[in-house]
């Protein structure tokens, strides 16, 4: 029986009790309601206070037999409050209500669908770029993510309609659909992106024949999990210490340094000049690795195979860049105002 269920007998046998005792001093000595509620309460605490009026014979033969019953459920009752309170219900209860509240307010926020290794990973890595995200996992208790008490669940199957409403995907900024199964990332993103069209989705896919069922139902990226970590491994052992960089870079944790992309607007100021005329190592002090035009392919200059410099940059091109925090932020008020 489940903690919740025998919280409720106990109180259910706590109100008869009160009920039982009440009735029977009234009927039997023809005390007054509060008179006989006080007896009753007396009685079932064993606290030994005096009777309110003389008993009578009857009375008497009640008392004995309702305080044997009484100290058996008051025990009972007691022992199912502290059990019910200890084991966690209650506080799990409060968390799932506060939980409830925090995901109602969510806005541009991201969703993770399924909290496994994929999603676990997606998970912390958006930890440490302090974005606002949920989880949806039919069994979140199993996760290790469990553990992290900033971490929003929704307990529920992500291919369900419902959830992905309940999970604000409306006002969602965009979405990972990481559950085991090709076929229920298949639904989920079909069903994501008949919500919210300009959401972005970015599918696990196990097998390479879904990776084109994937796209073709909204997904703007699929990756392959096998696959990654395939060319990763080889890239140790091909190219360690570019890999090793990369990793310092991208973490962020071990210099002063790290990637980022910024996108090109149609009101910013750089529309049309290339990256040297803009000036923009000079003004910002970021390094631009790369261009990547609207649909995620990386731009060159088609006339001739010229530095990156020389790429003229057009709306919704997004800039890799690396540097350090200031340099950064200096590199995104410079694409947005040219100053």
């Amino acid at each position: 029986m489940s903690p919740l269920a025998r919280f409720s007998i106990a109180v259910v046998l706590f109100i008869l009790l009160v009920c039982t005792g009440t009735a029977g001093y009234t009927l039997i000595e023809g005390w007054p309601l509060s008179d006989s509620l006080y007896m009753t309460f007396i009685t079932m605490s064993t606290v030994g206070f005096g009777e309110v009026w003389p008993l009578s014979p009857a009375g008497k033969r009640f008392t004995i037999f309702f305080l044997l019953f009484s100290i058996g459920t008051v025990g009972y009752s007691v022992t199912t409050l502290f059990s019910y309170v200890f084991e966690g219900v209650l506080v799990r209860a409060v968390k799932e209500r506060r939980m409830q509240w925090s995901i109602r307010r969510l806005k541009n926020h991201y969703i993770i669908c399924g909290c496994g290794d994929v999603g676990r990973e997606v998970a912390y890595e958006f930890q440490r770029s302090k974005v606002r995200f949920l989880v949806i996992d039919l069994n979140p208790e199993q996760s290790e993510l469990a553990r992290e008490e900033s971490v929003l669940f929704l307990k529920g199957d992500a291919v369900d309609d419902e959830v992905l409403l309940e999970a604000n995907i409306g006002q969602a900024r965009g979405l990972v659909a990481a559950l085991p199964e090709d076929e229920s990332n298949l639904f989920v993103v079909l069903t994501a992106r008949q919500i919210n069209p300009g959401l972005t989705i970015v599918s696990q896919a196990e097998e390479e024949r879904t990776v084109k069922k994937l796209l073709k139902a909204g997904a703007d990226r699929v990756i392959s999990p096998s696959q990654i970590a395939g060319r990763r491994m080889a890239s140790m052992l091909l190219r360690p210490s570019v890999i090793d960089f990369l990793d310092v870079v991208v973490a962020g944790q071990e210099m002063d340094m790290r990637m980022e992309e910024v996108q090109v607007t149609g009101e910013s100021p750089l529309v049309g000049k290339t990256l040297r005329e803009s000036g923009i190592g000079q003004r910002t002090g970021a390094v631009i690795v790369g261009i990547n035009g609207p649909e995620g392919k990386t731009r060159v200059n088609p006339a001739s195979a010229a530095s990156l410099s020389m790429v003229k940059l057009h709306p919704g091109d997004r800039l890799i860049a690396m540097g350090s925090e200031e340099h950064l932020k200096r590199l995104r008020r410079f694409v947005r105002a040219g100053a």
